[in-house]
């Protein structure tokens, strides 16, 4: 049974309108954000983009 996991691998800016999987508010095309992997039950993991408040400093989510 497959579980929901985050990675994150850098901070980055947007190349388009995002949404924070943590919470799904959009993130400003100018503001830094997280980028990292997002897995869950069906598939593979996707490419996802969190605030950088939303992440703790140690990498993990808040």
């Amino acid at each position: 049974m497959a579980t929901k996991t985050d990675t994150f691998e850098y901070a980055t800016y947007t190349a388009k309108r995002e949404t924070c999987p943590s919470c799904n508010m959009p993130i400003p095309l100018h503001h830094l954000a997280r980028r990292g992997m997002l897995g869950g039950q069906d598939g593979p993991p996707e490419v996802a983009y969190w605030h950088t408040r939303c992440v703790k400093a140690d990498g993990s989510r808040r």
